[in-house]
């Protein structure tokens, strides 16, 4: 077992997988054939993910992030990619690099 992670859910957690998966379902998941079929980057979801609260996850407050883990970055990405393949794969790329 690798030291200093918890894979254990909390209320965190649950909340953020809950918001997201909406989101997604909501705002992802009827573009996604056309990113796809249109090869088209979906420049309207990254205000709306920023909104969230989605970019930043693992940065900690006193540099404008959210603090959490690496735990709930995979459930934000999890949720996305879910919804879109594409999607997730590119708000992997652009919050946390």
């Amino acid at each position: 077992m690798i030291q200093g992670m918890d894979f254990q859910s909390n209320e965190t957690a649950v909340m953020l997988r809950d918001t997201v998966r909406n989101f997604s379902q909501q705002e992802i998941a009827p573009l996604a054939e056309k990113i796809d079929n249109n090869n088209q980057f979906p420049r309207e979801l990254w205000p709306k993910l920023g909104a969230l609260g989605l970019f930043g996850i693992t940065v900690p407050e006193n540099y404008g992030g959210s603090n959490l883990g690496y735990f709930e970055h995979v459930i934000a990405m999890e949720e996305i990619s879910r919804a879109s393949g594409s999607v997730g794969l590119s708000y992997g790329a652009d919050s946390n690099l």
